[in-house]
């Protein structure tokens, strides 16, 4: 059955920015589209009911109605596949779910990527790691495994001070940012409140179409299991915190040698 969802990816560099902002909200939000009335789907996006209807036959439908159908039959063949293997024994497909999707890290994330990362945190005077609600844990992580090596860097989940951070990052800081999709609209606006800093940007995301995604040096795109059809209860922060011990291997290694020249 095909991908609803992969469709709107294939299109998406061909869109409007308008197709865009209902493109990323039906990715982020697939059952709400299956659930939810298109009048109440278009007043959450902030566009009209027409513009998703546009948007549905720009990707290929005849109308919203038909992209809804397929959308809905998707996401119930999904469910469906597994179970039987569900109702003897759910944490097999548990463990394989996640198995699976970190599995897709290294596909996602190349090894010049890491290393990019890597040699960045090194050469910055000062290293902080931003996340908020739960991206937040996933930051907080990755600092307290830094500090285990010997590395001592901040990690900060409050807007306010986030924001008040952002004024005064300089082209000696290191900013790494975690947001499954940053949907609570925590980064987007301060990139925009401040164009010119010359802070390092990395941004760690489930979300390949945030605004800021050119303010960064680096921008991992990480396979979202909160996605899966099934799996849509699995927590995105754990692929988050897998991708974190691949980055603090690069981080140990680069340093050490560094120490022992």
């Amino acid at each position: 059955m095909n991908n609803p969802l992969d469709r709107i990816q294939s299109y998406y560099g061909d869109l409007t920015k308008t197709d865009r902002e209902i493109a990323i909200y039906i990715i982020n939000n697939p059952r709400d589209i299956v659930t939810v009335g298109i009048d109440d789907i278009a007043k959450t996006i902030g566009v009209s009911k027409s513009a998703v209807s546009r948007f549905a036959k720009r990707i290929g439908y005849n109308g919203y109605v038909d992209f809804r159908y397929e959308l809905a039959q998707y996401l119930v063949a999904g469910v469906g596949s597994d179970t039987e293997q569900m109702e003897k024994d759910p944490k097999v497909k548990i463990c394989s779910t996640y198995a699976d999707y970190i599995n897709r890290i290294p596909e996602a994330v190349s090894t010049e990527q890491v290393n990019h990362i890597a040699d960045l945190f090194l050469s910055a005077k000062r290293a902080q790691i931003l996340g908020v609600n739960r991206s937040y844990n996933s930051a907080n992580q990755l600092k307290q495994r830094l500090a285990r090596i010997g590395l001592h860097v901040t990690s900060e989940g409050d807007h306010v001070v986030i924001r008040d951070n952002f004024a005064s990052f300089t082209e000696e800081d290191l900013v790494i940012i975690f947001t499954t999709t940053d949907n609570s609209k925590t980064f987007a606006p301060l990139f925009k409140e401040f164009p010119n800093s010359k802070a390092h940007f990395v941004t760690v995301t489930c979300n390949p179409a945030l605004p800021f995604k050119n303010r960064c040096e680096e921008f991992v795109v990480l396979p979202r299991i909160s996605k899966d059809s099934y799996a849509s209860f699995l927590d995105d922060q754990a692929i988050f915190m897998v991708f974190s011990e691949v980055l603090i291997e690069a981080i140990a290694y680069k340093y050490n040698k560094r120490d022992e020249k």
